[in-house]
């Protein structure tokens, strides 16, 4: 295909048109600032997105006096942004497929923007939660999009790298959350308006949902894709938006594109019904060859966001209550918390401040293990990605039991904020699934086992809430428990040698 492929760019410069498809098409089109400005948008669109969920973590310690939330509602109000994933994912993939990519993606950032910065104008808990609900059946959108987006406006061989790079560069947000906390939450300002009075808390809600905002605004300067263009008939379209990514990567004229026609174009049956459709892609999926491992691929992930989006999200939290607790005094962390916890929040003085020394340690540790994380990213095709899973596995679910027997502050901080480094199997076992499963089934099987391991970031994190208080050496031991667990399931992953034969 390359050879054809250089056959075709040459005989551009004498005007020559040629028919190809949309893989040949776009790798003409190249790789350049057209295409590199679409995946920066889009990829922005996931550091917001990770920012706005990593937010809450660190909003609602200084909300919950104001607010009057209790560890149990805490984790409810964390694992609402899963339950709106597990709402409204279904619904999003079907308005990208019907009605575009660039549309859909603006729309639904745009609303989760809005509806989060709304949150901090909220008086009371109920109203706070009916806008961050609103928020999370928006998230699908830009937590999924960006990753069939950028796939359909890059050049086959470039794709891996991209969405690797992507997913890496995500982990910005993630640490990106506590900055904002450490330079917003030490103001000291009261602004009453009467049915609320404004204070830090409610402005480092809104500064984690600009981002999103500006990001929705910038999407509309992206093109359509041209594999959406395509299956719509809109072929000329398609023919246009890669002759101006041409045009810009190339720095030539778009009437010098060679590509004058798209060849085995696959549009969707339109006489087919949608519980048709649904059904020939469902069922084949029940069979024991490729559901053996959709379930154990499925339970791989929901060990991993239990702890990545459950126990991860908790980190600010615990860690801040571990420092206001007190010196060490050979105490362990979960000593000090249930020691310093033993009042209600009712008819008490509240004060549930993130201290100084919490947000710069995480701010530190989060920082160095993000870098070490993309770093691990950009290597990881040198080694076995059975190998990287039950590493992460056992190594982070170790460090979960350990957390026990710790009696030093700071080193506990920095073994919670390495819960992150989990991240790496989320990559590693969708590339398993997509390894196991035929083409014409993948789509569906990642859904499904992502739907399915999604489940475990509502677990974990509600979870955390209710074991924080009464509960919390043992919840430390659950969690590194099913880590470890996940870590043997993965030896019945298949070796690379076996995938490749």
């Amino acid at each position: 295909m390359v050879r054809k492929l250089a056959t075709i760019s040459h005989k551009a410069h004498g005007q020559v048109k040629h028919e190809a498809d949309l893989d040949q098409a776009l790798e003409v089109a190249g790789l350049g600032c057209h295409n590199l400005w679409s995946c920066f948008v889009l990829t922005l669109v996931s550091i917001s997105t990770a920012l706005d969920q990593m937010g809450y973590a660190v909003v609602l310690p200084p909300a919950a006096c104001e607010l009057q939330i209790s560890d149990q509602a805490r984790g409810f109000i964390i694992a609402m942004p899963y339950i709106g994933v597990l709402l409204s994912s279904h619904a999003w993939g079907y308005l990208v497929d019907t009605q575009g990519r660039k549309k859909t993606v603006i729309f639904s950032t745009l609303g989760n923007g809005l509806f989060g910065a709304g949150a901090a104008f909220m008086p009371n808990l109920t109203s706070f939660i009916i806008c961050k609900g609103f928020s999370a059946l928006c998230l699908a959108g830009p937590a999924s999009i960006p990753y069939t987006y950028i796939s359909e406006i890059v050049p086959p061989k470039y794709r891996d790298i991209m969405l690797s790079l992507m997913n890496s560069v995500m982990l910005v947000g993630t640490v990106l959350a506590t900055p904002f906390a450490w330079a917003i939450l030490p103001q000291e300002f009261a602004i009453d308006f009467g049915a609320y009075i404004f204070r830090p808390w409610r402005l480092l809600t809104i500064a984690c949902s600009i981002p999103l905002l500006i990001s929705s605004i910038l999407l509309i300067f992206n093109p359509e894709s041209p594999k959406y263009l395509i299956t719509q008939d809109k072929h000329e379209e398609a023919l246009q938006v890669l002759r101006n990514m041409y045009a810009v990567n190339k720095r030539r004229s778009p009437e010098d594109y060679p590509i004058s026609r798209l060849t085995n174009i696959s549009l969707p049956n339109e006489k087919e019904s949608l519980f048709t459709s649904i059904k020939s892609h469902t069922l084949p999926l029940l069979k024991w060859t490729y559901s053996k491992w959709m379930l154990l691929n499925a339970f791989l992930l929901f060990g991993t966001f239990n702890v990545l989006n459950g126990l991860y999200i908790w980190v600010p939290e615990v860690v801040n209550r571990v420092f206001s607790g007190g010196e060490d005094n050979g105490r362990t962390p979960c000593q000090v918390i249930t020691q310093g916890l033993n009042q209600t929040m009712a008819g008490e003085q509240c004060n549930n401040a993130l201290e100084d020394r919490t947000l710069m340690i995480s701010t530190i540790a989060q920082t160095s293990l993000a870098l070490f994380v993309m770093i691990v990213s950009c290597v990881i095709k040198f080694m076995s990605k059975k190998t990287m899973i039950i590493i992460c596995f056992w190594v982070i679910g170790l460090a979960c039991i350990l957390v026990n027997f710790i009696t030093n502050q700071i080193v506990f901080a920095i073994i919670l904020s390495a819960l992150i480094i989990t991240i790496l199997n989320v990559g590693c076992v969708n590339a398993y699934t997509v390894d196991l499963i035929p083409t014409h089934l993948r789509g569906m099987a990642v859904t499904v086992s992502m739907t399915l391991g999604m489940t475990g970031s509502i677990a974990g994190s509600t979870m955390a809430g209710y074991m924080i208080k009464d509960a919390c050496e043992p919840m430390f031991y659950t969690f590194g428990g099913l880590l470890i667990l996940c870590g043997g399931l993965s030896f019945l992953l298949p070796s690379s040698r076996n995938l490749k034969n």
